[in-house]
């Protein structure tokens, strides 16, 4: 995945951990019929759970969802094994205290979030962004004339010579178009570094 787990899946590991100890403990202390369905559901819950953070894991909303749905299963049962045994004891308030946080815990992280994160695009998308935007089309603007003249300076010199030259110089004919330098007065070529060739003076 490449990124570090959240603070939210972490702290559900340790809430279902407890609560999970807690269902251990008191389908123990069951007996007969009892004791073969509260073994039985816990293994089912037992096998559910891992589903649920993975799907956490992987940033997706059900497993938040499918976590939430366990655990009020939890707590209902939990209900349930006291109207039988009439019995509460430190168990069965360690699963109804851990379930009833990692309920909280879980019901926050299915709030809307306000950022929209756009994976593989390098960026994220805070609350003002409309998705709809991007499938508007871009306003056409009126297209302006593009002068394709070339209007060089009245002075030439080479990027690997120098010395520079007046347009019509031989010197100037053999310079490529790529090593090419124009200049519009003597200053402007002499402030650059360039000294005059003889057909200047000429």
């Amino acid at each position: 995945m490449g990124e570090r787990p959240s603070l939210s899946f972490l702290a559900m590991n340790f809430i279902l951990l407890f609560a999970v100890i807690g269902f251990i403990l008191v389908v123990l202390d069951l007996h007969r019929f009892m004791f073969v369905f509260e073994l039985m559901l816990l293994l089912a819950f037992i096998f559910i759970l891992p589903f649920g953070m993975f799907a956490v894991y992987n940033d997706r909303k059900w497993g938040w969802m499918m976590l939430v749905a366990a655990l009020i299963l939890l707590l209902v049962n939990l209900f349930f094994i006291f109207l039988l045994t009439g019995i509460f004891e430190t168990a069965h308030l360690t699963i109804l205290f851990f379930s009833a946080i990692g309920i909280i815990v879980a019901l926050l992280n299915l709030r809307p979030s306000r950022n929209y994160r756009i994976s593989g695009e390098g960026h994220e998308k805070t609350r003002d962004y409309y998705p709809y935007i991007d499938k508007m089309e871009p306003v056409q603007k009126a297209e302006e004339p593009i002068s394709k003249t070339f209007t060089p300076g009245k002075y030439i010199a080479s990027k690997k010579a120098g010395k520079y030259h007046v347009a019509k110089c031989d010197w100037a004919k053999r310079i490529s178009r790529e090593n090419q330098l124009w200049f519009n007065s003597e200053e402007e070529a002499k402030s650059k570094g360039f000294v005059a060739d003889a057909c200047i003076a000429t």
